[in-house]
């Protein structure tokens, strides 16, 4: 009973001292609220020197809150006095205490005695935010925007800025310093750089295309103006591409995309965080926040240890006014299948037709919140509060996410231009509910921030980076960190099917050819030119794919390119999977090792066709392995992704203008093929420009005959002609009311000429998204041929269909 009551009186106390807590809560939240008002009325007409104590106050005020144990009303509370406090700070002329919160102490008071003067270029989509800076005092800033009837290239710019430096009486020689935002570059660390010759030269082949990529160049391109340029500094800081997350925010569901912490709106974020550590008076490596970027584009940021370890991108972690944020995937493979969207509009949605324009038709949130009082029907003022609510749960829920390693936060700071809409932030306030200090701070401080970088290249040298060594170094921290992430826990397992089931896509191809190697034997292919590194990344993913290796290979042409390559992507020449032969004559000497039975399949390297072709042929014949009447033909295998099963297509690639009778047998050669994968009774289309006989189309005439030719056979159904979208599409099929039975279900397409095959193929490769096998048949011996463009995986599945199509042909010549 004694220890009862003591528990009883312990819960009491609790009560108790909850009551008195939430009492003194209250005043906190009444008179707090009443003294906030009271500063703010009037606000636009107080003196610096009021302002200037008014920070003091708030100063004073936030660090009593600071040491008090959290609860909602003192987080809520913390954030309003913060938020007003940025906002004094930025009402003081000339943005001078903004920028003695960006360097440090030293710093600031050298540049305010020195007057060096600088020039910050941020160019944008479609404009060019330019700023001058005398030493740590901002003394103009404006936006200037290209005329739509301007082409948008550099030099359009650099002169839009050159017109506005002389306007302004800003003559170029004045310059001493010149810090631009910064592309596309390869990924690096936050910081500052000099601006050097190889970060323009990473942005010849940007991951992005952006007008921030022009930012840079333009910096060099005015250095160059001034008669002093050799004594300009250029520098950029906290580049789009800054990349510091920890190795686990690198990790998606799918183990051959792995993110990094590229596409935020750095120079932002990183300003916002330094301003409030000194705001708090906390080195950067103590403080942990959450800045949140709000504008036309969206990015949201973990601070840990004084580095962003974790990152809501802007392009694909969050919908923002323009872009659509992550999408419903099983819903948008729907989409893709039924034609409903296209590619081309889902890279639209993605980038710039999204988000808000996709839901409310206008990229403009304060349009959006006028047009709601003022003429917006109720049902429309209904949608557009689910818009705000929407957006509002978008941005908590993101910042929730990086919040999830469970670590303490000092706050959550939300920034940028939409940080101005008191209709989405109130929404916000609500979401968060005190649970962190909420800062607000609209707008940005990204001419301040590039100017305080310029300022550490004179005073702070040794903070400073180098882009090249930073660059590299990440490169290969993030290499060891591939070897880690791509570690083999459990080898994947094959897909098995039923012996004579159908293959329907490229990956059950793979996975019956290893399946196939090992009831038989591993074969040995030939790559011919195996200086090519699509090939050997090919042979490598050959030996990786499964529990079981496809083939040996023996990499034929000169040591030292192949051997190269080899070490380039962490093949391991280890004379038994892998063995490089050192040829001048590589097509020779791969038909010498067929002869000797040391090879079974070649495989197109970088030689040209009709040279290996040539060689194939008199090897052929010369050991009687092509019959009297049998032709060499090509059949691409292709897995589009709107199709459920596979399409092949014949001839693309070999045979250039077939006459009737070769065109009879390219399709018996891709009958061998359709039954090597199983198809049962497979719909052969021979394509012409119609789907019936016109005396004035003379392949419509011979796909008639064709046709005709294989109407007794029972293993097929061969008809012509057809016309593609009739062979390929049941509604085009049922609107022109085609009679036969392949109505939009073809499963071979049968071309009339090799022009015809190979704009068919690599339209639907680079346009569709489809992945193509492609195999020659040459008697009984496949031939694998690769075009130039092929990606690795379309290699490796025309390496898997080759040796399918080996052990299919020697059974039947057995």
């Amino acid at each position: 009973m004694e220890l009862r009551q003591k528990v009883v009186d312990a819960v009491s106390e609790i009560g108790k001292s909850r009551i008195s807590l939430r009492s003194h809560e209250r005043e906190v939240e009444t008179a707090g609220k009443a003294w906030l008002d009271n500063i703010t009325i009037g606000l636009d007409d107080k003196t610096s020197d009021e302002i200037i104590q008014y920070i003091i106050d708030l100063s004073s005020v936030a660090e009593s809150l600071r040491i008090v144990e959290t609860s909602p009303s003192v987080n809520i509370l913390m954030g309003a006095v913060l938020s007003l406090l940025i906002d004094l700070e930025r009402r003081l002329p000339r943005s001078e205490r903004i920028m003695r919160r960006l360097v440090s102490e030293n710093a600031a008071n050298s540049a305010a005695k020195d007057h060096r003067r600088i020039l910050t270029i941020n160019s944008g989509s479609t404009s060019v935010k330019v700023a001058v800076f005398d030493g740590i005092e901002k003394i103009i800033e404006t936006d200037l925007h290209l005329s739509p009837d301007e082409d948008d290239t550099v030099e359009n710019r650099v002169n839009l800025i050159t017109d506005w430096m002389s306007k302004n009486d800003i003559a170029i020689e004045s310059i001493d310093g010149i810090a631009s935002r910064c592309g596309f570059i390869n990924p690096v660390p936050s910081g500052t750089y000099h601006i050097v010759p190889e970060m323009i030269k990473d942005l010849d082949n940007p991951r992005v295309t952006h007008g921030s990529n022009m930012s840079v160049i333009i910096a060099k391109r005015l250095s160059d103006l001034s008669p002093r340029s050799h004594e300009i500094v250029l520098t950029t800081s906290d580049p789009v591409v800054s990349d510091e997350i920890d190795t686990v925010e690198r990790l998606t569901g799918f183990i051959k995309i792995k993110r990094d912490g590229t596409g935020a709106h750095y120079l932002n974020h990183k300003a916002v965080f330094h301003i409030m550590a000194s705001i708090l008076g906390r080195q950067e490596g103590d403080t942990d926040a959450i800045t949140a970027h709000l504008g036309n584009g969206m990015s949201i940021a973990l601070h840990r240890r004084g580095k962003v370890s974790a990152v809501v991108d802007s392009i694909s972690g969050i919908p923002s006014t323009s872009r659509s944020g992550p999408l419903d995937l099983s819903r948008l493979l729907n989409a893709l299948k039924s034609d409903v969207i296209t590619i081309k509009e889902l890279e639209s949605i993605i980038n710039t037709r999204g988000g808000l324009m996709s839901l409310a038709g206008t990229n403009d949130f304060r349009a959006l919140d006028a047009f709601r009082s003022k003429g917006a029907s109720p049902v429309q003022q209904k949608k557009i509060e689910l818009i705000f609510d929407f957006f509002a749960r978008q941005i908590v829920g993101s910042a929730m996410k990086l919040w999830a390693d469970g670590h303490p936060l000092s706050y959550f700071a939300i920034t940028g231009g939409l940080a101005h809409s008191g209709e989405l932030v109130s929404r916000i306030e609500t979401l968060i509910n005190g649970r962190i200090p909420l800062i607000k701070v609209p707008g940005s401080f990204e001419p301040e921030s590039l100017a305080a970088g310029c300022l550490r290249a004179w005073y702070e040298p040794e903070k400073l980076k180098s882009y090249i060594e930073e660059r590299d170094t990440l490169k290969k921290r993030r290499t060891e960190e591939d070897a880690l992430l791509d570690t083999v826990i459990f080898e994947r397992k094959l897909i098995y099917k039923k012996k004579d089931a159908p293959i329907v896509s490229l990956d059950e191809l793979i996975d019956s050819t290893c399946i196939e190697v090992r009831e038989n034997y591993t074969p040995t292919i030939v790559i011919v030119g195996a200086n090519n590194e699509e090939a050997i990344l090919a042979a490598k993913r050959a030996n990786e794919e499964g529990s079981y290796r496809i083939a040996k290979f023996l990499l034929l042409g000169d040591f030292a390119e192949i051997n190269q390559i080899a070490y380039d992507y962490d093949l391991v020449i280890d004379n038994d999977n892998y063995t490089i032969i050192d040829t001048e004559n590589p097509i020779e000497d791969a038909i010498t090792l067929l002869e000797e039975g040391k090879a079974q399949i070649l495989m197109k390297g970088y030689v040209k066709t009709e040279q290996i072709l040539r060689g194939v042929f008199h090897f052929l014949k010369k050991s009687d392995r092509i019959k009297s009447g049998e032709l060499m033909s090509h059949v691409f295998v292709m897995d589009i992704p709107v199709r459920n099963k596979l399409l092949l297509i014949s001839d693309a690639a070999v045979n250039t203008y077939p006459d009737e009778s070769k065109r009879i047998k390219i399709t018996e050669n891709a009958l061998k093929v359709a039954s090597n994968l199983n198809i049962t009774k497979p719909k052969v289309a021979i394509v012409s420009a119609i789907e019936s006989v016109n005396r004035s189309i003379e392949s419509s005439i011979e796909a008639e005959r064709i046709a005709e030719h294989f109407a007794d056979r029972t293993d097929c159904i061969v008809e012509g002609p057809l016309s593609f979208d009739v062979a390929m599409d049941q509604n085009i099929a049922a609107e022109k009311r085609y009679s036969g039975e392949i109505k939009g279900s073809a499963d071979v397409l049968i071309m009339p000429d090799i022009d015809a095959g190979n704009v068919l193929y690599k339209s639907l490769t680079t346009q569709s998204g489809a992945t193509a096998a492609g195999v020659i048949l040459c008697g009984d011996m496949p031939l694998v041929l690769t075009s130039r463009g092929d990606s690795a995986r379309s290699k490796l599945s025309s390496i898997s269909l080759g040796v399918r199509m080996l052990f299919d042909l020697q059974k039947k010549t057995v």
